[in-house]
């Protein structure tokens, strides 16, 4: 019968010692300790909300985007418009009261500088209507400029909207520069301000937009 040496003794036991080794090995791979199963899921919500994160900012930033738009197109508008606010609506028959009574109030530099303004300008019947509620002539309108003054301020608000931008004010009611409330409503196509229906919109000019009105906005 034969023997086995020492040396071939020793391989056996190194063999063993390996198998044992790798079921070892195998037995920590298969067993995941809490501690890892934790810091697995707070990486995965990590990620997740890094993820959400990214999708938040990059909502805001088209909305952004779209805004900005939306003002450049208003922007190009006015840069088209053959001049400033005074200067349109002088080159119109159908503002000659506003104009007069712009003129006479002192508010012409005003509403020729840089601005913006938005103007709910009443044409000529309107203002015709207002004057003969009233029982006043236009020269006697045109000699009062403190009263004037408050009323044509009442009609313009330090903003350039356009008729969108008005339409989106339903709930929010624009303030003039005479300190006075403008509420706004939506029918079907007709925008109404502070009671007046506009009748043409979007008249721009380099300062400013102006929306035609049929009727004359009275103080409060």
């Amino acid at each position: 019968m034969r023997t086995r040496t020492p040396a071939a003794l020793a391989i056996v036991g190194a063999l063993a010692l390996a198998a044992c080794g790798s079921d070892d090995n195998a037995a920590d791979d298969a067993t995941v300790s809490p501690a890892t199963t934790e810091a697995m899921a707070e990486d995965e919500m990590a990620d997740t909300t890094d993820a959400m994160a990214d999708d938040e900012m990059a909502d805001t930033t088209d909305a952004m985007a779209d805004d900005e738009m939306a003002d450049d197109m208003s922007d190009e508008e006015m840069a088209a418009a053959e001049g400033d606010l005074i200067v349109v609506a002088t080159g119109r028959d159908d503002l000659t009261t506003l104009v007069a009574a712009i003129e006479a109030a002192g508010l012409a530099g005003t509403l020729a500088s840089d601005g913006p303004f938005t103007i709910f300008a009443p044409n000529d019947a309107a203002f015709e209507d207002y004057l003969g509620e009233m029982g006043l002539t236009a020269e006697d309108a045109l000699a009062d400029t403190t009263f004037l003054s408050t009323l044509l301020q009442g009609h313009v608000v330090e903003a350039a909207d356009d008729s969108g931008m008005v339409a989106g004010m339903v709930g929010n009611p624009f303030v003039s520069l005479a300190g006075t409330e403008l509420p706004v409503t939506v029918d079907g196509d007709t925008i109404t301000i502070g009671g007046a229906d506009i009748v043409e919109a979007d008249v721009f000019a380099t300062n400013g937009v102006i929306h035609v009105i049929d009727t004359v906005l009275a103080p409060n």
